[in-house]
């Protein structure tokens, strides 16, 4: 493909990663940066693969109504989620048995944005902080 389009999408949360033998075990948050990839092997008639505004627009609206500000949980973290369902106004984003690693939420994110966008989206990334990320690929 010769053309790729990368849209990036900044969000803060919290986590933590079940049963990790090191200081992600306690819960934590970031300022993520969501990164978005398409590609195409052609433009359409005003020079784009795809309009970055809907992309952004897309994805953001889905980030923001479950991830941004929220709190990103094992679904096998009954600790953590019952102390969260204490606090009226918590968050809380489950994910499927599985932990809330940047692995996690770029494959979670694709699968999501793979629904919006179709066949063109390419990747996600998740950076967590500004020297790593993950990336889950087509």
């Amino acid at each position: 493909m010769p053309f790729r389009d990368r849209v990036e999408i900044t969000f803060d949360a919290g986590h933590r990663l079940l049963n990790y033998p090191g200081k992600c075990a306690s819960p934590h948050g970031h300022t993520f940066q969501a990164e978005i990839m398409i590609e195409g092997d052609s433009l359409d008639p005003l020079g784009l693969v795809m309009d970055f505004g809907d992309i952004k627009r897309a994805i953001k609206a889905w980030i923001d109504d479950h991830w941004d500000h929220g709190f990103l949980v094992n679904s096998e973290d009954d600790e953590l989620i019952n102390a969260l369902a204490a606090v009226a106004e918590a968050k809380v984003y489950k994910f499927a048995g599985v932990n809330p690693s940047a692995e996690a939420m770029a494959r979670e994110l694709f699968s999501v944005a793979r629904g919006m966008l179709g066949t063109r989206l390419a990747a996600v990334r998740i950076w967590e902080s500004k020297s790593q990320y993950a990336e889950f690929l087509k």
